[in-house]
């Protein structure tokens, strides 16, 4: 799929995220919706190749999710939330190093429970409990191309802090672009649990 396709059909996804994320309860299910479509997106699969596909692909998956979406909705509101109530604190008693770093290691620790459990419940099923889990687990395994990832969604997420000042210009597109940006690798990685053997055989052929 050619760059500007992309673009658009990402632009898409964001509508359509943006649309089902107006009830607000249902902002974890739009957003594992969203991911639905872009882990295929970024597999170049065919059923996300039209309006048409990515418009079934995600509503499909919105139904499908509506119960754990609310769930990892509420998980990320609460540890963010709370993240927000320490640096609250921390500021209103002053800030250190030691704070700071303090501070800083929760974030992360949020981050990682959260970046690949939006992926993870749009691919798979199971428990909620393991859905953190594995988020976790794939981090760490995997932690290379997640840094990395990791690294250019919070320049994404700044990006969006500053355009929100903008007439919120920033909403219309970076969602979907954060997304995409977590399903490239998100793919790669499922792909390989999924097809160990065909993983190993290309990696044995490539040396």
């Amino acid at each position: 799929m050619d760059l500007i396709k992309k673009f658009v059909s990402l632009l898409w996804v964001n509508i359509l995220w943006l649309l089902c994320c107006i009830p607000v309860l249902t902002a974890g299910a739009s957003t594992c919706a969203a991911f639905a479509v872009t882990l295929r997106l970024a597999d170049d699969d065919e059923e996300v190749q039209s309006f048409r596909g990515i418009t079934r692909r995600f509503f499909k998956a919105f139904r499908q999710d509506l119960i754990q979406g609310f769930l990892i909705l509420l998980f990320t509101v609460i540890t963010f939330g709370l993240g927000g109530f320490f640096v609250y604190l921390a500021w209103d008693d002053g800030l250190n190093l030691i704070k700071i770093g303090l501070l800083a290691v929760y974030f992360l620790v949020v981050l990682v429970l959260n970046f690949y459990s939006y992926p993870l419940i749009a691919r798979y099923s199971n428990t909620f409990i393991n859905t953190l889990r594995n988020s976790i687990a794939l981090f760490a395994q995997y932690a290379n191309s997640s840094i990395k990832a990791l690294g250019i969604v919070i320049v994404e997420l700044l990006v969006l802090a500053l355009t929100f000042k903008v007439y919120f210009a920033g909403i219309l597109i970076l969602p979907a672009l954060i997304f995409y940006t977590i399903s490239v690798p998100a793919k790669n990685i499922f792909v390989k649990i999924e097809n160990p053997e065909s993983t190993e055989s290309s990696e044995s052929t490539e040396d």
